[in-house]
């Protein structure tokens, strides 16, 4: 179990029927690691207006450019499940589930399987889908969490 302060609150991977708990992370945390991988600037172009005078201008449609965004959203992207997970996620991790992974991908694909067990364990096999993980990620970046009491109320207040 982790040991960070904060309040932890129930969540359920819809997909694998696990339970782990949360923590909220910092927005101000998450815009610590955005510093940390600066998206790519665009190129200059140099443009020519046609009245002798040339002018250079971003280039956002630049190939290269487009390519440098993509891998950076990507990157960006892995780096936040991993903040999210370590710093989100409370749980006992069932490191038989974890070994037996790790070594059937190492059997399957003769590689190392990349990450720390409880990334391991929350991301590969908690998760069952991509909803799973964006609902996880979007349960520990939210203000509030409605109860399943607050729920119901709110069924039964809606006028049909």
């Amino acid at each position: 179990m982790s040991t960070f302060p904060g309040e932890l609150t129930p969540f359920k991977f819809q997909d694998t029927g696990i339970s782990v708990k949360i923590r909220k992370v910092s927005p101000l945390l998450i815009n610590e690691l955005y510093k940390l991988y600066p998206a790519p600037k665009p190129p200059l172009q140099e443009v020519d207006y046609g009245d002798g005078k040339k002018v250079q201008e971003v280039n956002e449609a630049h190939p290269d450019y487009v390519q440098a965004l993509a891998d950076h959203n990507t990157q960006i992207y892995e780096q936040l499940k991993k903040l999210l997970v370590k710093r989100g996620v409370v749980c006992e991790v069932d490191k038989d589930a974890v070994d037996e992974l790790r070594q059937f991908w190492q059997d399957e694909y003769g590689n190392h399987l990349e990450g720390t067990d409880l990334e391991i364990y929350v991301l590969y096999i908690c998760a069952g889908s991509d909803a799973d993980i964006n609902e996880l990620m979007d349960a520990i970046t939210r203000r509030s969490q409605p109860t399943q009491e607050a729920k119901e109320l709110a069924k039964v207040s809606f006028p049909g």
